[in-house]
């Protein structure tokens, strides 16, 4: 009878909210098994278990099942067994913890989801078996009592499955009442380099980059892409210097040795697993090889600083990269064309609930009382808005704080008219703290409406700050997806704008729209400046900022044209051709002119008039004949006397004293006073130096010249 007893006991304090038939029913059952194993059901093995379970479920008895696997986990024995019977798993959790607990949780749960305006459905279809699921792993009806690892744990068990879905919906919860540091993340199981990447690693290279990876204070962006660069080193490594399989074996030669190679390399090349093959065997591009070439020096220069590794050789010589590479790659913002661009905005301020992909299943949308989207219709037009007008990354808009719009107002310098102004605040970036900019007040309009609907929402950790705070673009206790701009906003705008989702420079991508309204700002009729730019913009250096904005071809012409360059620095003159001369051969035997330049009171005869010196203050040499001589009268009325016009390219003291008045070409004449004249003597010497041609003379002969 001891023994019988030590067999019940167990079983009976693990019950007391059963009712005394079922408790019955188990004890026997496990006696039967005790009998027939000739072990204690302490003993058994999870097998023996499930065997025992689909043994008394046989047919239609699925909740005798249930009893089987509820009585293994209220005994301890066995908390995963649910996961390979067939039960329902909400009535064994209230079988293992009662009723009222299990409820009570799954209340806690689904109010506090549906308070952040989750889906009834959804959260009711979910939820209670997620949460089943868990209290029976973690052997709890408190919330209180879970422990992360366990939810982390069960939810590597659904990689992709309504059952994840439920548990990370139950992990924002937990996060939000403070039970857990950080929520599940839908993508967490596809975090972090894949096994067959780092496969093809060397380990002992792979050891070094991991270390490195850990401690890295980059972005986590940064970090990804240069880890795997970091990766093809090593790989490249293993193919050519096997004896340099870690850092501290290179030497100078190896590193350049990598950065020859690299030059002539193709995409793939040492790359490992790489999803896409679109560019296969196509060489590197500029960014593609200097990308590759400087993750490299960081790393080693991190690896130096850290007193890792001995330098062999200075990576910022050696792992520099030719120039000629680094000259190909320069500012080339991929602006939208304004016509598109107008199109976007057009839908875009005008966007409605049918424009955008409708939400739900078919169960879902029958039951419906009218349309729904996945995000409620006011957020996605406050998204439109701050990405139409704000020039925002992508990561700044989804991190705007639930207050970033402040309202000023501001009163017109000349007529003294008020006028509103909307400010922006926008959270810190990659290079600036938070700052402010001014944006149309459209966007407040919009950011606003969607203010007033917004339901409450948990605090969440801001992944920059590490401070948990409230944001604008946050719905159902998460932030807005990443691509949901790309990947279902912009299709949709294009769609009810009518335009291709691609152009000559790409895919229309949210970024894009920052380098759009950069140039448009650069190039309106009152553009901003580049500084006032940089700061709109958030940059920290103007290397940045040229990368996002140009200054387009019609504006840049109209900044040449006013410029006057051709007409500051080139003037043509009349030159008078007497083709008797030439065709009776006079000219050739030098007995008479046969090229005259008008002067004003005269003419200049030396056919190199252009290279003469003294062309805008002519010295009167034997060069120059006055037009009241008799020569000169003739000339005016001689038959077969041709009108040319000859262009001067001005120097810098020509121009200047055509640009000014006599006094200026009285300091031009001054300087030439002791320049050689075409004919020989100085000005000097012919004692011209006083009395060159007045200017005026001269601005009458010569097109283009100021009056």
């Amino acid at each position: 009878m001891h023994v019988l007893h030590r067999l019940i006991e167990p079983i009976e304090q693990a019950t007391p909210h059963w009712p005394e038939k079922t408790t019955a029913r188990v004890r026997s059952t496990l006696l039967r098994r005790v009998h027939h194993e000739q072990l204690p059901y302490w003993a058994w093995d999870e097998q023996t278990w499930i065997n025992l379970a689909k043994e008394a479920g046989r047919g239609s008895d699925l909740g005798y099942r249930g009893l089987v696997v509820a009585i293994a986990n209220a005994l301890g024995l066995h908390r995963r067994l649910h996961h390979h019977v067939n039960v329902l798993q909400v009535p064994v959790a209230e079988l293992v913890f009662g009723v009222e607990p299990v409820q009570a949780a799954i209340t806690d749960v689904v109010d506090t989801l549906r308070s952040w305006d989750a889906s009834k459905h959804t959260v009711t279809g979910q939820i209670p078996a997620a949460l089943s699921d868990l209290l029976l792993v973690t052997g709890t009806a408190r919330l209180e009592d879970i422990a992360e690892e366990d939810v982390r744990a069960l939810a590597q068990q659904y990689p992709k499955s309504n059952r994840r879905s439920g548990l990370i919906k139950v992990s924002r919860v937990l996060a939000h009442k403070g039970i857990i540091t950080q929520p599940l993340h839908n993508n967490d199981a596809q975090r972090g380099p894949r096994a067959d990447t780092l496969a093809t690693v060397p380990p002992q290279w792979l050891a070094w980059a991991q270390r490195w990876r850990q401690l890295s204070t980059h972005e986590p962006g940064t970090v990804r892409g240069m880890f795997s660069v970091i990766l093809i080193a090593g790989r490249w490594a293993a193919e050519k210097h096997p004896e340099a399989l870690e850092p501290c074996l290179w030497t100078r030669d190896i590193a350049a040795e990598y950065v020859a190679d690299t030059l002539h390399a193709v995409h793939g090349q040492w790359a490992g697993h790489n999803r896409n093959t679109s560019k296969k065997g196509q060489p590197l591009s500029a960014v593609g090889k200097v990308q590759r070439i400087d993750s490299l020096r960081a790393f080693f220069l991190d690896l130096i600083d850290w007193e890792w590794i001995k330098p062999k050789f200075d990576p910022r010589k050696v792992l520099a990269g030719p120039l000629s590479v680094r000259a190909q790659i320069g500012p080339n913002p991929r602006i939208i064309d304004e016509v598109s661009w107008a199109k976007l905005m057009a839908a875009g301020l005008t966007l409605n609930i049918e424009d955008v992909n409708e939400y739900g299943t078919p169960r879902a949308k029958a039951a419906s009382d009218g349309r729904r989207s996945y995000y409620p219709i006011e957020m996605v037009r406050a998204l439109v808005g701050v990405w139409l007008f704000a020039g925002c990354r992508i990561d700044e808009i989804r991190r705007l704080d639930v207050d970033c719009i402040q309202r000023d107002e501001g009163r017109d310098e000349q007529t003294g008219e008020p006028f509103p102004i909307c400010l922006l605040r926008v959270p810190q970036n990659k290079t600036t703290g938070e700052f402010t900019k001014p944006v149309d007040p459209i966007v407040g309009q919009l950011v606003e409406a969607w203010q007033h609907v917004r339901p409450p929402q948990p605090d969440i950790e801001d992944r920059k700050t590490g401070q948990r705070r409230q944001f604008l673009f946050c719905v159902r206790g998460q932030l807005i997806g990443r691509s949901y701009l790309n990947d279902t906003v912009l299709p949709a705008l294009c769609r009810k704008a009518g335009i291709p989702e691609t152009d000559s420079r790409g895919a229309l991508t949210s970024h894009r729209a920052r380098s759009t309204i950069a140039t448009q700002l650069l190039n309106a009729p009152e553009p901003l400046s580049i500084v006032d730019l940089k700061e709109w913009l958030g940059h920290k250096h103007f290397s940045s900022t040229r990368h996002y904005a140009a200054i387009l071809q019609r504006k840049l012409t109209s900044a040449y044209k006013k410029a006057d360059y051709f007409a500051r620095n080139v003037r043509t003159i009349q030159v008078l051709i007497d083709r008797e001369s030439i065709l009776t051969g006079a000219a050739t035997s030098g007995e008479q002119p046969w090229k005259y330049y008008d002067l004003g009171d005269g003419y200049c005869t030396y056919d190199f008039f252009a290279k003469c010196p003294h062309r805008l203050a002519c010295a009167r040499c034997p060069f120059y004949l006055p037009k009241e001589s008799s020569a000169g009268r003739l000339l005016e009325v001689k038959d077969g006397v041709e009108n040319m016009l000859e262009r001067l390219d001005l120097t810098d003291d020509e121009r200047t004293a055509l640009e000014g008045d006599r006094d200026a070409l009285a300091g031009l004449a001054n300087r030439l006073a002791k320049v050689p004249t075409p004919a020989g003597p100085t000005p000097e010497e012919l004692g011209t130096d006083r009395a060159f041609i007045a200017l005026t003379a001269v601005q009458n002969s010569i097109t283009g010249a100021k009056p």
